[in-house]
């Protein structure tokens, strides 16, 4: 039991399981569609039933809640099908960067604190990235689950077959034949893992680049205690610093490129999950028959993490360096520094204390952006309640 749970909690390791699920590859020097045919047929069958998805909105556009049902479920399809074309495009830059945040730590010259360090921030984020996934395949087993139950319990107490869906789609065949309904909910197992994968998958891999940032600021900061500490000579000194600017500096880089490749990601998800949010909470003021609590549970859950993953995610980034920054200043010995030293050290200190924001072209991630998207939901939200008593 023991080496199974380090297995899981090995680096990236629920990263490359649920890119794997959808025939993709997260490893250097690959090809990043391993199996086409298995990424493509998820692809196609998440975007057939988003077809019907808007087929059934423009049928029912009179009918609030229903809308607001179907489109909680064609928001996610499109969140998902723009996260991976995304992902699929920024792969190669994505891999690129994940060697490079580990390579400090795979050194030679890294010490023992150093690994700990990265083993704690990488054990964290890999629970955080377990617990994703099961709240993710609590959503997609819960949706597919009940409604098959619910069909089998009423075959096998009325002897009728009466499907039941939570799935409000307007279909080109009909699914009250026993074999129809089979081959549907088997399509709906393809759009499911779908869901359930690339959401995992490109919101932890997300997580895990802020977790490996974390550890390499830490590292920073330890090397400057271990460095300083000695309390060595003015040239050595000078030479100490020099090296952990320069560290610093690629570090910063590290940053800005981590920010470029996700921005496009991040602002799909900030743009939709407005709209996201706002039908799951119409789910819970405007209810009505058949209501699959279940899977509108574990989809609320899904939401709300995948704003702490970005919002919060961006403000732990902007704090470690915020604290290596005022570590820096701190620990420095200025009295053994002479004035030519000191005047040369303003501007690399000046530019780590300068603000580290993770932006998505239009907004700036953090808590903010948290409050300003939970505004939006509530308005949107009262618009649809008012339309709908109107009615």
């Amino acid at each position: 039991m023991s080496k199974l749970l380090e297995a899981c909690l090995a680096d990236l390791w629920t990263q490359r399981f649920t890119f794997a699920r959808m025939g993709l590859e997260l490893q250097p020097d690959r090809q990043v569609l391993r199996s086409s045919l298995t990424y493509y047929a998820m692809v196609l069958a998440t975007s057939f039933e988003l077809c019907t998805v808007c087929a059934f909105i423009v049928l029912h556009r009179s009918d609030i809640v229903l809308c607001s049902e179907a489109l909680m479920h064609g928001i996610q399809m499109i969140s998902s099908l723009l996260k991976m074309t995304i992902f699929v495009c920024k792969c190669p830059e994505l891999v690129s960067l994940i060697g490079a945040l580990q390579a400090p730590f795979r050194h030679s010259n890294a010490n023992a604190a150093e690994l700990r360090i990265w083993q704690l921030q990488n054990r964290r984020g890999q629970l955080f990235s377990a617990i994703y996934f099961l709240l993710c395949a609590g959503t997609s087993v819960s949706f597919l689950l009940m409604p098959l139950s619910s069909t089998a319990l009423h075959y096998y107490r009325t002897g009728q077959f009466v499907p039941v869906s939570s799935f409000r789609v307007a279909l080109p065949y009909d699914v009250t034949q026993p074999a129809i309904y089979l081959l549907d909910c088997c399509l709906m197992v393809l759009v499911l893992t779908f869901f359930c994968c690339s959401t995992t998958g490109v919101d932890t891999l997300y997580g895990w680049f802020v977790f490996s940032l974390t550890a390499n600021y830490r590292r920073l900061v330890l090397q400057l205690q271990r460095d300083l500490g000695q309390a060595p000579a003015s040239r050595e000194l000078e030479r100490y610093l020099a090296e952990l600017f320069r560290q610093h500096a690629q570090l910063l880089e590290l940053v800005a490129r981590f920010e470029v490749v996700f921005r496009d990601i991040a602002c799909v998800e900030v743009l939709l999950i407005c709209v996201l949010y706002c039908s799951v909470i119409c789910q819970y003021i405007m209810p009505h028959t058949n209501q699959n609590f279940a899977f509108l549970g574990f989809f609320s859950l899904v939401v709300s993490t995948q704003l702490c993953i970005y919002g919060f995610g961006a403000e732990q980034v902007r704090h470690e360096g915020e604290q290596f920054a005022q570590r820096l200043y701190q620990l420095v010995p200025w009295h053994q520094l002479t004035p030519r030293q000191r005047r040369l050290l303003l501007l690399p200190l000046q530019r780590a204390q300068k603000e580290t924001q993770l932006g998505a072209y239009f907004f700036v991630l953090g808590r903010p952006l948290l409050v300003w998207i939970f505004r939006t939901a509530g308005s949107f939200t009262t618009l649809l309640n008012t339309l709908r008593a109107q009615n």
